[in-house]
């Protein structure tokens, strides 16, 4: 937080919403059945969870619902909350439970704990030989 400043590590949170997104759509194999729906099943669910959070503020559901949309459709998470200018503070909190809830998931999709912390070092790592 101090070298990036607050705006960078709520955008960092952002993007990490959608890298997550993305996997869990992507991992899920079996019959078709099966399969999470992100617009009928994956966003609803980790919406329903938020009140479960104290502090998450209700206000900012919409704006979340938004990165988990864009997420879902494939687009750049990034950009598509940066239309909307600065991440206020209380919106950035529930982006970050949103983050909790969707590597609780992961882990569990793919009955690894831990699995979530492996792809984000992974994307990390990625990231730096692509930059240098």
């Amino acid at each position: 937080m101090d070298t990036y400043g607050r705006e960078e590590v709520s955008r960092g949170a952002v993007f990490l919403v959608g890298v997550l997104t993305m996997h869990i759509i992507g991992e899920q194999d079996g019959e078709e059945e099966d399969r999470l729906d992100p617009l009928s099943d994956l966003i609803p669910a980790v919406i329903r969870k938020l009140p479960g959070f104290e502090l998450a503020d209700p206000a900012q559901v919409p704006m979340v619902t938004g990165v988990l949309m864009a997420a879902a459709m494939g687009m750049d998470t990034v950009t598509w909350r940066d239309q909307f200018g600065t991440i206020p503070a209380k919106e950035a909190l529930v982006h970050n439970f949103v983050l909790w809830l969707l590597a609780d998931l992961f882990d569990s999709l793919v009955e690894q704990p831990g699995a979530t912390d492996l792809l984000m070092r992974e994307t990390f790592n990625s990231m730096a030989v692509d930059s240098g």
